[in-house]
């Protein structure tokens, strides 16, 4: 069984790999309808569907990477309110260890 830091990881090493793919399609997407709108002028072939196409399909890709980018970030968000929550827990915990070894008392823990 995974640990949250273990998911955590997993998940922060796929974001990155799934980033890197972005960057990559970003580098290369408009060279390569660039290439193509250059092209086609060349060989004197009406540009105008083609052009269509390339604007269509980039405006559905920077949808998609929209989309994609703020789940990211919500699921990050949530992972540091986690964090946040269980760093109080943890807080709390000490304090009640700190008053128990100054008290030198002994308390059963609460039960969940």
């Amino acid at each position: 069984m995974k640990t949250p830091i273990n998911k955590f990881r997993d998940y922060a090493k796929k974001t990155g790999q799934e980033a890197g793919y972005w960057a990559y399609a970003a580098w290369t997407a408009p060279f390569v309808a660039l290439a193509i709108l250059i092209g086609e002028e060349l060989l004197g072939f009406d540009t105008a569907p083609t052009s269509l196409v390339i604007v269509i399909t980039f405006i559905a890709t920077s949808v998609f990477w929209w989309w994609w980018a703020i789940s990211k970030i919500v699921y990050m968000i949530k992972c540091s309110h986690k964090m946040e929550s269980n760093f109080e827990e943890l807080k709390n915990e000490f304090k009640e260890i700190r008053k128990d070894v100054v008290s030198g008392e002994w308390r059963e823990p609460p039960r969940n």
